[in-house]
């Protein structure tokens, strides 16, 4: 059944991939203002931290950190994810290769709640701005991408101690949102850039939206005023209208 089959139901539709693409949901951090994606090849590394809590000379408490092996469900659940982002976006994913000059450029790190916030987990970002993507102590992502809106790196933050199925949901939307889709939007539900929705499978129109920006006829760079007709025509196309 198509999910939008009246012109207001593709205005919507339409709002909701405008809100999403050219939106951002942290404070201080301005939205896009062309079509930013994945042109190359993804290439991901997945690192787990945990943490120690040490009593100093004088009483002074340290989280002393060290690196531990990611824990194969949490492995599962992002091969689970990438598979299907891969499949929806025809982007392309490969293994990491420094010898041939082909480092990890899509990172995923777990690590306990009160490292999420700290400058080395990504010292191109403001510390300041990094605490605000922590605060909440669920999970983060920050993506960077060239002039030409081709994205070059990812990198997702996790709380180390969620429970599966939140880590599952958590998971799934900061992939998914690194893909160029950085916004939260409370225009569909259900959805997994709605905020009162918790999803561990994407929605149809979640699905519409991500074919859709990466659709040969959006080029990365596009100016978002542009973006938005172009991207009318591709959301009647993959909604069935």
């Amino acid at each position: 059944m198509p999910v939008a089959s009246k012109a207001n139901d593709f205005d919507i539709l339409l709002k909701h991939f405008e809100t999403i693409v050219f939106g951002n949901e942290i404070e201080g951090v301005d939205g896009a203002t062309k079509i930013q994606k994945w042109v190359s090849p993804i290439r991901v590394s997945v690192t787990a931290m945990q943490g120690q809590m040490l009593t100093k000379n004088g009483g002074a408490r340290e989280l002393k950190l060290s690196y531990v092996r990611p824990d194969p469900a949490h492995v599962a659940m992002i091969r689970k994810h990438l598979t299907e982002l891969v499949k929806l976006t025809g982007t392309t994913s490969e293994k990491t290769d420094k010898e041939n000059g082909k480092p990890a450029n899509f990172m995923i790190r777990f690590v306990p709640r009160l490292a999420m916030g700290e400058p080395f987990l990504d010292p191109n970002v403001d510390p300041q701005v990094l605490a605000r993507f922590a605060t909440p102590g669920v999970c983060y992502f920050v993506t960077r991408a060239i002039r030409s809106g081709a994205m070059f790196r990812a990198l997702i933050v996790a709380n180390a101690d969620l429970p599966p199925a939140q880590m599952d949901a958590c998971l799934l939307k900061e992939m998914t949102q690194a893909m160029g889709l950085p916004n939260d939007s409370d225009v569909i539900a259900p959805s997994i850039f709605n905020q009162a929705s918790t999803q561990r499978e994407l929605s149809d129109s979640d699905k519409i939206i991500l074919r859709a920006l990466y659709d040969r006829r959006l080029p990365a760079g596009t100016p978002a005023p542009d973006a938005a007709n172009i991207a009318r025509d591709l959301l009647r196309d993959y909604a069935g209208g």
